[in-house]
């Protein structure tokens, strides 16, 4: 069943909150020692950024499909989402360069964030907050193709889930398959709310990693009846 890791970060005590479930997470996506690692390093900096820069915030961590999907069934990857309504990053491009994080934080930065995630996102508006969004996979060898380059749809996808009421699990899913050119993605809204509503949707992302080569219409008739009994 699906966990997400929703840890609002008002004081020092919280980062290693951030970081704990940072590890969790990438424990559950079966991730190697450093990549474990990489996760810990990406949330505790972004946490110790909120309480340096926006004095609070949330942090949302999660285990997702990766950003662009490889042929066949994708390998799973942490998010790690900082969220805060503090007073923005008016320079931007400057908040990337090495040696710009303040005293406090690991040193690490945004710029060494980015270059140690595998996607790595931020958007922030002065005097209305930041939003920065890490991914971590596991470490992959790029293959060799036999028959030329591989093609690619070229689509990015995500989502950010946040459980209702502080809850550990979420009755919402999202995920995303792809065959050849063909791309879908999947919204799957639970009834309700905690373990019930997680388990049907996570029933119907389930039956979608395994129909990734069916039209819409064909794969609507299989999560009908994966999903009766949920």
């Amino acid at each position: 069943m699906p966990r997400v890791w929703h840890v609002p970060v008002h004081d020092a005590t919280r980062v290693r909150d951030v970081r704990v479930a940072a590890e969790d997470a990438a424990a559950r996506a079966c991730l190697d020692e450093q990549r474990r690692a990489a996760c810990a390093l990406v949330a505790t900096e972004l946490a110790t950024n909120l309480l340096r820069h926006a004095t609070a915030g949330e942090v949302v961590v999660d285990v997702v499909d990766p950003a662009v999907l490889p042929e066949g069934r994708p390998a799973r990857a942490v998010q790690i989402t900082a969220l805060d309504h503090g007073p923005g990053i008016a320079d931007v491009a400057g908040a990337f360069e090495d040696g710009f994080s303040t005293g406090g934080s690991l040193g690490a930065g945004l710029g060494t964030c980015r270059r140690i995630a595998d996607a790595f996102g931020l958007h922030s508006v002065p005097g209305r907050g930041t939003v920065a969004v890490a991914r971590i996979g596991p470490v992959t060898a790029a293959p060799v193709p036999e028959e030329g380059p591989v093609r690619s749809p070229g689509v990015h996808a995500g989502g950010v889930n946040v459980p209702f009421a502080g809850g550990e699990v979420s009755g919402d899913a999202w995920s995303w398959v792809r065959s050849g050119d063909r791309v879908t993605l999947l919204l799957a809204d639970g009834l309700g709310h905690g373990d019930e509503a997680a388990r049907a949707s996570d029933a119907a992302v389930e039956e979608l990693r395994h129909c990734a080569r069916l039209p819409p219409a064909e794969l609507l008739q299989r999560l009908h009846t994966a999903l009766s009994g949920t």
